[in-house]
């Protein structure tokens, strides 16, 4: 395990080169920040994994909150939050957009590096909190204070080993591992080693509080339903893991446990192999399964809302098929910038042209007679039980899916599709099956990529 971790830790650390890049970048960006606040009597903190001498190889990524009294209103919070952001990028010859978390700030591209602009309100302690983002500093100021310069490279081998099962990142896309959690992993643990040997036995609740400082008497209660529990060091009542699912916790786990019994590089590796046609082919004839994507223009919105909804209209989808006896294997949801997908690989896609319906006991008069009228002639005794055998309105899942989503916008709101989805759906939507799935993979290597993690899932 030593000699594998050695070679994983020369890979993911950032060379001289990078870091000297990194060092230019980021004078000419602090030098722009001052110039545009300090006449403002505003001040910066720098925040995230370049300060704490975390961040990997191919992250460029710089994050700068701009501190505010607390004594300005939110409404000029933002609007001042984001006029400073804009000029910011501006200065510095760098594009920029508007991307929202609690609320709107500015993200810009400077010399291929990633630039988050984001305001927040200078508070006395991580409890007095007035917006989510105004804990950042104070994490900043514990990892610096606890993370010693040897664990370095034990949150680069966590965060590596996250991203190669695809669980690095607390959005609502990923529903996984934050950098902030992995620095605190370590700061426990020491090192990726005991972390790794430690996880493997974790269970559903699995309990941390770094500093002891967590006065719930009953957290599997106060946090319930979350499988991992770190209490915020720098405040006592929020969950640092809260994000992370059920379902990556357990990836997480089983992951820790194969590592150790069988140590390979493989376990930090990024898999970005592309799905081919023929393969494609082969594993759905073994399988015996058929699939169906959905797609429709991207909705313009961020990551974390578009996710969130794919998801629980694709729950609807699926309470759709159930209700119309088709039966869903496995389903799943991706986007990039320009298209939304929704999959699912269907179990059952053809039924009989009949159905049975099942109705009341023999025995039971009234509804006995209330059957026989809705059914007539179709209506018969099976058993103690009276049945009817009806035609099928779908016989095919396709139809029975186009049939649901050409409808208007009003119509796909009111049966649960989810406002954006609902919105990108009504301007247009195609339903690809395997053979049109096929073509797509052929030209899009993005999606054959999701495609291929998607058939190559590994726990």
């Amino acid at each position: 395990m030593d000699t594998i971790l050695k070679k994983v830790i020369r890979r993911i650390t950032p060379n001289e080169k990078e870091r000297r890049e990194l060092s230019c970048v980021l004078k000419r960006v602090l030098d722009a920040v001052d110039a545009v606040i300090k006449p403002l009597g505003l001040e910066k903190t720098l925040a995230g994994s370049l300060i704490r001498d975390t961040w990997l190889t191919d992250k460029k990524e710089i994050d700068i909150f701009i501190m505010f009294p607390v004594s300005y209103p939110r409404e000029k919070l933002e609007k001042t939050g984001l006029d400073i952001g804009r000029k910011i990028v501006k200065k510095l010859g760098g594009r920029y957009e508007i991307s929202y978390a609690e609320h709107p700030y500015v993200k810009g591209k400077v010399n291929g590096f990633s630039l988050d602009i984001v305001p927040c309100y200078r508070v006395k302690s991580a409890s007095k909190i007035k917006s989510a983002v105004d804990r950042t500093p104070f994490h900043n100021n514990y990892v610096l204070k606890h993370l010693r310069p040897e664990m370095s490279k034990e949150v680069r081998l966590l965060k590596q080993f996250c991203k190669a099962m695809d669980v690095y990142g607390s959005d609502i896309r990923t529903q996984g591992f934050s950098g902030y959690l992995c620095e605190l992993l370590i700061i426990k643990y020491r090192t990726f080693k005991n972390l790794v040997k430690s996880a493997r036995n974790w269970k559903f609740g699995e309990f941390i509080d770094l500093e002891g400082h967590s006065a719930i008497e009953r957290p599997e209660d106060y946090f319930r339903g979350q499988p991992l529990i770190v209490i915020d060091p720098t405040d006592p009542k929020r969950n640092v893991a809260a994000a992370l699912s059920e379902g990556n916790f357990a990836k997480f786990v089983e992951t820790c446990r194969k590592f150790v019994e069988k140590p390979s590089e493989r376990f930090f590796e990024i898999e970005k192999i592309p799905m081919k046609r023929n393969e494609l082919r082969k594993v759905l004839k073994e399988r015996g399964t058929e699939l169906f994507v959905v797609k429709f223009k991207r909705p313009p919105v961020v990551d974390d809302i578009l996710w969130a909804q794919m998801r629980k209209t694709m729950n609807r989808i699926v309470n759709l098929a159930h209700d119309n006896e088709f039966e869903v294997f496995m389903t799943e949801v991706w986007s990039d910038e320009k298209s939304s997908y929704m999959l699912l690989e269907m179990k059952t896609w053809k039924l009989p042209e009949i159905r049975k319906v099942n109705g009341p006991p023999v025995r039971s008069a009234k509804h006995v007679k209330e059957f026989r009228e809705k059914y007539g002639n179709k209506a018969h005794i099976e058993g103690s039980r009276w049945v009817a055998e009806v035609k099928r309105k779908y016989r095919e899942f396709g139809k029975l899916l186009e049939s649901f989503l050409s409808r208007s916008r009003k119509k796909l709101l009111e049966d649960g599709v989810r406002s954006h989805i609902a919105e990108g759906i009504s301007k247009g939507f195609r339903i690809l099956k395997t053979g049109d799935v096929e073509k797509l993979i052929a030209r899009d290597r993005e999606f054959s990529v999701f495609l291929g993690k998607y058939f190559r899932r590994r726990t």
